[in-house]
C-alpha cells in the first residue's frame, strides 16, 4: 500500500508558464572562407553538366566538388574578378559573366571576351544562352549584347536604349517558348520578340514598380519578377492582358527588395531579400528563414537548385545548401525546458510533452511552424527541474520519471508524487513504462518498482535481477516484460511471474543496454554500447544483428517507424534500417549525422518518440529534432564521376606539354603509353554528389591484375606501383548510400616493354645463343679427346696405387672391429654393475598397493636413476636425470645413488628438501664445482617424494621435475623449483610440498626423456601435458599394464615410415615409475 502521496494542486492553467519560440534550425550546410571560397559575396551558382558547382564572388569563380573549391580569378586567364553570372555556354564551355568582359573556359584554359572584342558595357549582370546558339549578356549601361561564334568567329549584336530598350541597365533575362525574350531591369519589363522588336510592357500594364531585379517562370507559365522597392509580383496572362499579383508585407514578405526569385514544382516560389533572408511561399503559405534558422546572413543573393535537389543560395556572408525540411532542430532559445532533451513523448491530441535538463517538464505544441511551450517546474509548482522519462497510461495520464524527485503522475492536472519515502527503490528514475495490464513499471540505479492497485514493489539484486542499474522497459507481444541495464538482460512475466536472465551464455557478449525494441513478429531488438542485437523468441536466440555498418556504435533508442523500418538513435545521430518483408535482415541502412542535416549530434537515451503526424521526434544532448520523412527527397541518383589526374610516382605530370592528347575537360591523356620505368602510377578522381559529399565512396580495380572490385573507400586517389610491361584498364565508381552504383569510368594504358623484352631483342639473342653453342660443341669435341687420352693413361697409374689401399684398408679395419667388441664389452659390464647399484622395487612392491617402473636407456648404459628406500616407517622414492647420457650420464647416476645411500641410511635425513639440499651439497664438493673459469656444471634434475606410510602425508621436493598425483580422476602436477642439483645460479632451499593421500591414489615420478621425445605426425616433442593426460587415461589399470601401454605409446610415437629405418632415434634416457596407495 502506497505510504504516501504529496499531492500539488498544479493546474495548466495560471501556475505555468508559456513560451513562443521562433528560431529553429533547418537543415543548411553553410562554405565559408573557411571552407575554401575566396571571397564571402556570392552573386550567382550554377552545376554544369559534370556535376560540378560552380560559384561567382567578387575575387573570382570557384568550382566545388563537393570538398574542394578550386579557384580561378584573373591570375588565372579570366578577365575580371567580379562575377555576377555563369551559364554552360552553346560550345558546352563554361561562360563567365565578370565587371571587365566575359571569360569562357574549356577545362584547361581561358579565352576572354572583352571590349577590344567589341563588347559593350563596362560589367556583365547576367548571362542567358538562347536556342540558336547565341548568349544574351546582361550589362550594367550598354543594355544587352548578343554573342555567337560562327566558323569560330565571334559575333556580337547588341540592344540598348537607342534601339528600344527602356534603360541601359539590365538586370535579368527570361526566354520563354514562344520566342519572347524578357528583360527585367531598372526602367521596368521590356518584352523582346525573335527579330528583336522591343516592346515596353508598361505600356499595357501597370506594374507595382521599374526598378526590376529578376525574373523567373512557373510551370504553369506564369511570370514571377523581384523588384527594388516593391516587393515581388506575378504577371497571369489573361487573354491579350495580364494580371498583376503582387508580393509584399500583405502576403509575408516584409523585404522591399528582392534580390532573386527560382519558381519550381506547382505552387513553390523561393525569394531572395535584401534585408530578411529567404522566403518560400507554398500552397498559399509564406514562410520566412533568416540567420535565426541557420542561414550564415540575411541578404540573399542568388537561389539555384542542382541536379541532386539541393538548394544553393549565395549571400554576402557565403554559399548555403539547404537539404529540405525534413529535419528541423529546436533548442532551448525556442522554448524548451533545458539544454538537453532527456525525455519526450506525443499525446494523442497532437502535442508533445518534453523532460529537460533545466525546466523540468514542457508541454509543446506548434501552430504555424511556431514553437508553444507550457511549462511545469518548480516555479511553477512541479517538483523537478530535470525529467528523464515519460509515458502515459491507458488513461491519458501522464507518468513522468525525474532525477532525484522520484515519480510523478499528472492525473486532472494534478501531480501525484512516489519517492523512497513511499516504498520507491530511488528518487532517481531512469525510465517509465506502463503495460496493458495496468502496472506502472519504474527502473532506477537499484533496481525497478512495479506499481500496481497502489502497491509499490520493489526487485533489485538482492531478489535475483541480473544488475541493479536499469535503462530501459519494454513490453513485447505476449506481455513479457523486458529490461534492459547495464549488466544484461532480463524478461518478466506479471501474470506467471516467470523471470529470466539473459548474458553472454545465451549470446549477448555487450551487457550495457540502452535502449529496446520490438518488431511485428515478436523479436526483441536490443540496443547496447556496441551495436544491435536481436532475440528470436521462437529460436529462443540472441544474435549480434548490426554494428559497424551504423554511424556509431552505441544505440541510445529504438523505434519501429512501421513493419519495416527501424529507426536507431545514436551517440552521433541516428540509422534508418530498411528490412525485408519478411524482417529477415536489412537491405538498406540509411545514416543521418551532422554532414546531411542531423545538427543537434547525440541522441538522449530513450528519447524517441512517433506523433500522430507521423513525425519522428528525437531528444539530444543540445535540443530537439523533428524528422519528418514525407518530405525528403529520396534520390536515388548515384555521384558523377570522372578520372581528374594521372601521376606518376606521386608527382603531377604536364601532360599536353609532353604532346599528349587530352580528354575534355580534364588533364588526362586520351591513349596513355609509358615506358618500362613509368610503372608507378596515382589516379586521381572525383565523385560528385553535393548533398552528403562525405559519405561518398569509391571502388576500383585494374585488369588484368585486379579481377574483383576492392573494399569501398572514401579515398578519391590510387596508386598503383611496380607494374609490369602490358595493357591495363582502370575501372572506378562510386555510391552515395553503399547500394546505389554508379556506372563504372574506365580509363586504359599500356606500359611498353624494355628493349629486353622486345621480339627484336628476343630474335638476336637467339642467334647468339645459336652460334654460340655451335662454336663451343666444336671446342669441347677438340678438348675433350686430349682429356680422354691423359686420363687413360692416369687410370693406369692409379689401378696400381689402388689395390695397394684396398689391401692396407681391409687390415685396419680388422683392428678397429676388435677394439670395438673390447669397448663393447666394457660398455656392457658397466651396464650390469649399474643395474646392480639400483636398489630393487621390492621395497616399492611391499609398501604399495601396486607399483612399476618403466626404464629405457637411450644407448646401452643410462644418466637416470631411480632409488627407494624406507626410514622411520616412510616410504622415499626418487627419479634422477643426471647431466648427459651414455657413459658420462652412467658415472653420474652412479655418484647420485652413492650419495642417496649415504645421506639417508647413514646420516639418517629423511625429509625431501633436505636430502636434496644435502645432494646438492655433495655433488658441488665431489665435482669441485665453484665460481671460476672451466668449473663443471654438471649436476642432476630430481623429483623426490617421501610418505609416511602411518598418515599417508606425502611430501615432495623438486629439482626441475615435478610429481604427478592421481586422486578421485582428477590429476594434480605438484611443481618443482626452478634450479638443479648443483651448482646453480639460483641456491635457495628447496621447497618441500605436501600432500595427504588417501586409499587408491597414484603417485608418478618421471625425468624428461618421455616427454621429450620427438615424433608423431608432426614430429614434434611428446610434452609434459600429454603425458599426464595419458596417465590420467591409464591410472586405472594394474600398473603392469600401465607401464607396457606407456613403452608401447612412446614406440609408436617414434614411428616414421618415411627414414630409412621406420622411426625416430630415442632422444633422450627415459624413465617413469608409478605407484598407488
Amino acid at each position: 500500500m502506497v505510504k504516501r502521496y504529496l499531492v500539488l494542486a498544479t493546474l495548466f492553467i495560471g501556475l505555468t508558464l508559456t513560451f513562443k519560440g521562433y528560431s529553429q534550425l533547418y537543415n543548411f550546410t553553410n562554405y565559408s572562407l573557411e571552407n575554401g571560397l575566396p571571397q564571402s559575396t556570392i552573386f550567382t551558382v550554377f552545376q554544369d553538366v559534370r556535376g560540378y558547382l560552380w560559384v561567382g564572388t567578387e575575387s573570382g569563380v570557384a568550382r566545388f566538388n563537393g570538398s574542394q573549391f578550386t579557384v580561378f580569378d584573373r591570375s588565372s586567364g579570366l578577365p575580371g574578378n567580379i562575377v555576377r553570372s555563369i551559364v554552360e555556354g552553346p560550345d558546352g564551355n563554361i561562360w563567365v559573366g565578370t565587371d571587365m568582359g566575359i571569360g569562357i573556359f574549356n577545362g584547361t584554359t581561358w579565352k576572354k571576351i572583352t571590349s577590344k572584342d567589341g563588347l559593350l558595357g563596362s560589367a556583365v549582370i547576367k548571362l542567358v544562352p538562347d536556342n540558336k546558339g547565341r548568349v544574351w549578356v546582361a550589362t550594367n549601361d550598354a543594355g544587352i549584347d548578343i554573342v555567337s561564334f560562327k566558323n569560330d568567329s565571334l559575333s556580337i549584336e547588341n540592344i540598348n536604349k537607342k534601339k528600344g530598350l527602356s534603360s541601359d541597365f539590365v538586370f535579368d533575362i527570361l526566354h520563354d517558348s514562344n520566342g519572347k525574350s524578357w528583360i527585367a531591369m531598372i526602367g521596368g519589363i521590356n518584352m523582346v520578340t525573335s527579330n528583336l522588336k522591343v516592346y515596353n510592357l508598361e505600356d499595357s500594364v501597370a506594374i507595382p514598380s521599374n526598378q526590376i531585379t529578376c525574373i523567373d517562370k512557373d510551370i504553369k507559365g506564369n511570370l514571377w519578377f523581384g523588384t527594388l522597392d516593391a516587393g515581388a509580383f506575378k504577371l497571369v496572362k489573361k487573354k491579350s492582358d495580364y494580371n498583376v499579383i503582387p508580393f509584399g508585407t500583405k502576403e509575408g514578405i516584409a523585404d522591399r527588395s528582392i534580390w532573386d526569385i527560382f519558381c519550381e514544382g506547382t505552387d513553390q516560389v523561393w525569394f531572395g531579400s535584401k534585408e530578411n533572408g529567404l522566403y518560400r511561399w507554398n500552397n498559399g503559405l509564406m514562410l520566412n528563414i533568416t540567420s535565426k534558422n541557420g542561414l550564415p546572413g540575411n541578404q540573399i543573393l542568388s537561389i539555384y537548385r542542382d541536379r541532386n535537389r539541393n538548394l544553393w543560395l549565395g549571400s554576402m556572408n557565403g554559399l548555403s545548401m539547404f537539404k529540405g525540411f525534413h529535419l528541423v532542430h529546436y533548442t532551448s532559445e525556442d522554448g524548451l525546458p533545458g539544454t538537453q532533451v532527456l525525455a519526450i513523448k506525443a499525446d494523442s491530441h497532437g502535442s508533445l510533452w518534453v523532460g529537460g535538463d533545466g525546466k523540468g517538464l514542457a508541454k509543446v505544441s506548434f501552430v504555424n511552424n511556431k514553437l508553444n511551450a507550457q511549462f511545469f517546474s518548480k516555479s511553477s509548482g512541479f517538483n523537478s527541474n530535470e525529467v528523464k522519462s515519460i509515458d502515459f497510461d491507458d488513461s491519458g495520464n501522464l507518468i513522468i520519471g525525474t532525477r532525484s524527485e522520484g515519480l510523478a503522475i499528472m492525473q486532472n492536472g494534478r501531480f501525484k508524487y512516489l519517492t523512497t519515502y513511499d516504498g520507491m527503490a530511488d528518487n532517481n528514475i531512469n525510465c517509465v513504462y506502463w503495460n496493458k495490464f495496468g502496472s506502472i513499471y519504474a527502473g532506477t540505479d537499484v533496481g525497478y518498482n512495479e506499481i500496481k492497485t497502489n502497491k509499490i514493489y520493489t526487485i533489485n539484486e538482492e531478489n535475483g535481477l541480473i544488475h541493479p542499474e536499469v535503462q530501459t522497459v519494454i513490453s513485447d507481444l505476449n506481455g513479457n516484460i523486458w529490461m534492459g541495464t547495464m549488466g544484461g538482460l532480463a524478461k518478466f512475466h506479471p501474470v506467471t511471474g516467470n523471470y529470466r536472465d539473459f548474458n553472454e551464455k545465451e549470446g549477448l557478449f555487450d551487457l550495457q543496454i540502452h535502449a529496446l525494441a520490438v518488431d511485428k513478429l515478436n523479436q526483441l531488438y536490443i540496443g547496447t554500447s556496441n551495436g544491435i542485437y536481436r532475440y528470436d523468441a521462437k529460436k529462443d536466440t540472441i544474435v549480434p544483428f548490426l554494428s559497424n555498418s551504423l554511424n556509431a556504435k552505441t544505440i541510445n533508442s529504438l523505434l519501429f517507424y512501421n513493419d519495416t523500418i527501424l529507426i536507431a538513435g545514436t551517440t552521433l545521430g541516428f540509422n534508418k534500417i530498411y528490412f525485408d518483408r519478411t524482417l529477415t535482415r536489412p537491405i538498406k541502412i540509411a545514416s543521418y549525422d551532422k554532414t546531411n542535416g542531423f545538427k543537434l549530434s547525440e541522441t538522449a537515451q530513450n528519447a524517441i518518440c512517433k506523433d500522430i503526424k507521423n513525425q519522428v521526434w528525437f531528444g539530444t544532448v543540445n535540443g530537439l529534432t523533428r524528422y519528418q520523412p514525407e518530405l525528403e527527397d529520396t534520390i536515388t541518383e548515384t555521384p558523377v564521376i570522372h578520372i581528374t589526374g594521372i601521376r606518376l610516382s606521386f608527382e603531377s605530370v604536364d601532360w599536353k606539354s609532353k604532346g599528349k592528347k587530352l580528354l575534355e575537360w580534364f588533364s588526362v591523356p586520351q591513349k596513355l603509353l609509358l615506358k618500362y620505368y613509368q610503372n608507378h602510377i596515382t589516379f586521381d578522381f572525383d565523385g560528385l554528389f553535393l548533398r552528403n559529399p562525405e559519405k561518398v565512396r569509391y571502388r576500383y580495380k585494374l585488369e588484368p591484375n585486379e579481377t574483383s572490385w576492392s573494399p569501398s573507400v572514401s579515398s578519391s586517389s590510387v596508386t598503383y606501383a611496380g607494374l609490369n610491361n602490358g595493357n591495363y584498364i582502370f575501372n572506378v565508381c562510386a555510391t552515395s548510400d553503399g547500394v546505389h552504383w554508379s556506372k563504372p569510368v574506365v580509363y586504359s594504358l599500356t606500359i611498353s616493354p624494355p628493349f629486353w623484352k622486345t621480339i627484336w631483342f628476343y630474335i638476336l639473342c637467339i642467334i647468339g645463343i645459336v652460334t654460340s653453342l655451335v662454336f663451343y660443341i666444336r671446342w669441347r669435341e677438340q678438348k675433350l679427346k686430349k682429356e680422354k687420352e691423359h686420363l687413360e693413361q692416369v687410370v693406369k697409374e692409379r689401378t696400381a696405387e689402388v689395390v695397394a689401399q684396398k689391401e692396407h684398408i681391409e687390415g685396419q679395419h680388422q683392428i678397429v672391429l676388435a677394439q670395438k667388441h673390447e669397448i663393447t664389452a666394457s660398455i656392457t659390464y658397466a651396464r650390469r654393475i649399474q643395474q646392480a647399484v639400483l636398489p630393487g622395487i621390492e621395497i616399492l612392491a611391499e609398501n604399495t598397493s601396486d607399483s612399476f617402473v618403466l626404464y629405457k636407456p637411450r644407448d646401452i648404459v643410462s644418466g637416470d636413476f631411480y632409488w627407494i628406500g624406507k626410514s622411520n616407517n616412510r616410504l622415499i622414492v626418487t627419479a634422477a636425470d643426471c647431466t648427459g647420457h651414455g657413459v658420462p650420464g652412467a658415472f653420474m647416476s652412479m655418484l647420485g645413488i652413492s650419495f642417496m645411500n649415504k645421506i639417508i641410511k647413514e646420516q639418517k635425513i629423511d625429509l625431501p628438501d633436505e636430502i636434496l639440499g644435502q645432494m646438492r651439497s655433495n655433488v658441488i664438493t665431489s665435482l669441485k664445482q665453484g665460481n671460476y673459469e672451466g668449473t663443471t656444471k654438471d649436476g642432476m634434475d630430481m623429483a623426490l617424494c617421501v610418505i609416511d606410510l602411518d598418515t599417508l602425508m606425502l611430501t615432495f621436493a623438486g629439482a626441475y621435475n615435478p610429481a604427478v598425483v592421481i586422486s578421485n580422476n582428477e590429476v594434480e602436477e605438484i611443481k618443482a623449483d626452478r634450479m638443479p642439483v648443483g651448482l646453480h645460479i639460483i641456491m635457495n632451499n628447496f621447497t618441500p610440498e605436501t600432500r595427504q593421500l588417501k586409499k587408491g591414489d597414484c603417485i608418478y615420478l618421471f625425468s624428461d626423456g618421455y616427454q621429450d621425445q620427438m615424433g608423431g605426425p608432426d614430429g614434434r616433442k611428446f610434452m609434459r601435458k600429454n603425458l599426464r593426460e595419458l596417465l590420467l587415461s591409464i591410472h586405472q589399470k594394474p600398473f603392469c599394464e600401465q607401464r607396457d601401454i606407456l613403452e608401447s605409446n612412446i614406440e609408436n610415437w617414434r614411428k616414421d615410415p618415411s627414414l630409412p629405418n621406420g622411426e625416430l632415434d630415442q632422444m633422450d634416457d627415459i624413465l617413469v615409475l608409478g605407484f598407488s596407495i
